[in-house]
């Protein structure tokens, strides 16, 4: 908070200072409302968290400054997209885009010609990124392969990283210091639930869906073929399993994940035409009912 106020009394300062030079610079340049200006250059998305922020000048060209409008990269380019701390997108004018990292110490932006995107940031300089066969891994200071470049997807849940294999049925899970942990089941697939981040349902290797969380600790055992988080109301998901024969059967799970209304139903869906009503289906007789006199009647 007492940064801030600083801030805003050295902001206040240089406008009642440089009126006409900032009148001047406002007309060259246009100021966004997420934007603010410093030491006469409009750093953009100001607000944001993060050590580094894109800058604009007079000129609309584009570099790299700290947090108080101090340059690190000198604006030479006709347009960067932040995309974490270290690494943006470049735009130069008849050049191709480029993913380039931000070398601090030495003040400028590095190409990094094998990758074309920066995906998610691990830790300090630690970033998961996608190269030019669109597969991901980690690297360390643009440069230093931590994980192989073989997944199609990392993302992180709870405290660990869920990375699915190119190609591949498989999942591999990580720990913080990015240790591959060993389960105690093969995953085939896994999807961060919407409503809690650390809860995730997972697909074991014989198509059987359960869930865990980021502990890795079995919460619903792999007995489901579908387990689907209810739209209107998180506490609840529709899940449903296959008899022998192969017909699914449906029915509601809490989330204690206890089973509130029986998987004996051939169908239950949400209404598409009225909101927090169910379409269900028993013993070949169809009906619209209210979502919370089905579950607490049955």
């Amino acid at each position: 908070m007492k940064k801030i106020l600083i801030l805003s009394i050295t902001i206040g300062s240089f406008y009642s200072c440089s009126q006409k030079k900032e009148k001047t610079f406002a007309e060259d340049a246009t100021v966004q409302n997420t934007d603010t200006i410093i030491n006469g250059l409009v750093v953009n998305n100001y607000k944001e968290k993060g050590l580094y922020k894109t800058f604009k000048n007079a000129d609309n060209k584009y570099g790299i400054s700290d947090a108080k409008g101090n340059v690190i990269v000198e604006a030479a380019y006709d347009g960067l997209e932040r995309r974490s701390d270290f690494y943006y997108m470049s735009h130069n004018a008849n050049k191709p885009d480029a993913l380039v990292w931000l070398d601090v110490q030495n003040k400028k932006l590095i190409v990094l010609p094998d990758y074309i995107d920066h995906h998610l940031n691990i830790k300090d300089n630690v970033d998961a990124v996608v190269d030019k066969n669109q597969k991901m891994g980690i690297i360390e200071s643009g440069k230093k392969v931590l994980i192989p470049f073989q997944y199609e997807s990392i993302e992180k849940i709870g405290n660990k990283y869920f990375a699915k294999q190119s190609g591949k049925s498989a999942i591999d899970v990580f720990d913080q210091s990015l240790k591959k942990d060993i389960l105690p089941f093969n995953l085939k697939d896994a999807v961060v639930l919407s409503d809690k981040e650390n809860l995730v349902t997972v697909t074991n290797d014989k198509d059987k869906m359960g869930i865990i969380n980021s502990d890795l600790k079995l919460l619903v055992p792999f007995e489901y073929s579908s387990i689907v988080p209810y739209t209107h109301d998180s506490h609840y998901f529709i899940v449903s399993k296959r008899e022998a024969n192969g017909k699914p059967l449906f029915g509601i799970m809490d989330n204690q994940f206890k089973i509130v209304v029986p998987v004996t139903y051939t169908s239950i869906d949400e209404s598409d035409n009225e909101e927090k009503k169910l379409e269900v289906t028993k013993d070949n007789v169809s009906k619209t009912v209210d979502f919370k006199d089905f579950i607490t009647k049955k």
